[in-house]
């Protein structure tokens, strides 16, 4: 049976209503929402738009039903603002990860969540190619909402047989980075995960294997009959494009609701935000910083985040001598972090993996920040050297220390650089994003 936020690893929730209208499935637990995102405010401006247009029931599917990352984190504003332009909107998830301590006091967005793959190696073996308790909750979650439109997102930890429970219905997917089924991709599933990825272990080529030869062929049988493929950004539309030749695909950039821009501070602080995850590239920016520390005395950095690498950079900081230099803040709510991005002289992007469209960058942009970034994956479609950012290549300490140092050296230049960032980030704003999803929604639906 399917399981909603009053699971013991989320914060429980009290009333007895459905997230989505009308009366619980027999044996599953209801959930109720704040006043605010229950039923659509009438004095908003996004509301009265809404009231030109048909309004819609879309459910939404994503791997994780916390704020995990960038992909998790977009679901939650879309569905979010969805419901306050007075569309009716359910979100499933996986129960992933919610029995890591280190997440338990997230706060749990999704409405529905399904038991998530676990077991053995052989086990996980099957599941990630078929995992029939996926399809019978999808599809009974599904049934019992009746959407117009399924908007998916991450589905690894659902395997293919949520496209199958799914197929019944118009639907959109949104490709947020590597997937199970992306070709170019695939080896950025891998543990190994380098630039380059020269050396596999035994492991990893027998995943790699898999992923190919059994899982992507699944998958890609299913996928060809999604109605419309959306990427955030013309990198990863070009990987797609591979996989899936004779589906509509199209870009859209995410947006997101940006904090207003704020003077830049004289002082010579860096921000990192995101996973503490060897693709993050945490490890090169700590070795890259050791560096900036020597040059500037006054240099510090803050990693806003957590993830399996901490103990290991704490380490590094530690043996670097940079205990009083670098601050580990964890994950930080939205105020926290508004005030983070606020006190930031530069944001940092160091990831080795190809970033798809990091909302990282999006919100450092709002808030008139120069930004120090990797150019991989979609962040040059963002970062645009010498007027908003620097990019370096990926996994090299060196490159990024100078980027650095030049960057907290010139005031002048942060503050050139963030006017040219704020401009830029108006662009990307939530209520335009919001048009563009239900255009398509609409079109799909026809």
């Amino acid at each position: 049976m399917w399981s909603t936020r009053g699971s013991p690893s989320a914060s429980p929730r009290s009333g007895p209503s459905t997230a989505w209208g009308g009366s619980p499935r027999p044996g599953a637990s209801a959930i109720s929402r704040p006043a605010s995102s229950r039923s659509p405010r009438s004095h908003c401006a996004d509301c009265l738009r809404a009231t030109k247009e048909v309004r819609m029931k879309i459910a939404h599917i994503v791997n994780v039903g916390f704020e995990a990352g960038g992909a998790e984190r977009s679901v939650r504003l879309v569905a979010g603002g969805l419901r306050r332009r007075g569309h009716q909107v359910l979100v499933i998830a996986t129960d992933h990860l919610l029995d890591n301590p280190a997440v338990s006091d997230r706060e749990v967005f999704a409405d529905v969540l399904v038991p998530a793959i676990r077991g053995g190696p052989l086990r996980r073996f099957a599941g990630y190619f078929w995992h029939r308790p996926a399809y019978r909750q999808v599809t009974a979650a599904l049934r019992s909402f009746a959407p117009d439109v399924v908007h998916l997102h991450t589905i690894g930890e659902f395997s293919p047989a949520v496209l199958s429970a799914s197929a019944a219905y118009p639907r959109v997917l949104t490709v947020h980075g590597p997937e199970d089924w992306t070709r170019e991709l695939l080896s950025w599933n891998l543990r190994s995960r380098t630039e380059g990825h020269s050396r596999l272990s035994i492991t990893d080529t027998a995943r790699l294997a898999y992923l190919r030869f059994l899982q992507r062929p699944a998958y890609l049988r299913r996928l060809r009959s999604v109605d419309r493929v959306l990427t955030p950004s013309r990198f990863l539309a070009d990987v797609v494009r591979h996989d899936l030749p004779r589906t509509p695909i199209r870009v859209v950039p995410n947006g997101v609701p940006l904090p207003t821009a704020s003077p830049v501070p004289d002082t010579a602080d860096a921000l990192f935000v995101g996973r503490l995850e060897p693709v993050k590239g945490a490890h090169v920016l700590v070795d890259a910083f050791a560096t900036v520390a020597r040059r500037l005395p006054d240099a510090r950095l803050t990693l806003a985040g957590d993830g399996a690498q901490r103990a290991v950079l704490e380490k590094s900081v530690s043996e670097q001598g940079l205990a009083d230099r670098v601050r580990f803040a964890g994950w930080l709510g939205e105020r926290e972090l508004a005030a983070a991005y606020r006190a930031a002289s530069v944001v940092v992007i160091p990831s080795v993996w190809p970033e798809n469209f990091p909302t990282v960058a999006l919100e450092a942009l709002g808030v008139g920040r120069a930004v120090a970034a990797t150019e991989v994956g979609g962040i040059p479609e963002l970062i645009r050297p010498g007027h908003n950012g620097v990019l370096v290549p990926p996994g090299e300490p060196g490159a990024l220390a100078d980027a650095l140092s030049r960057l907290l050296r010139d005031p002048g230049l942060r503050r050139a650089m963030g006017a040219h960032s704020a401009g830029l980030a108006s662009c990307h704003r939530l209520g335009p994003f919001l048009d563009r999803l239900e255009q398509h929604y609409r079109e799909v639906r026809r």
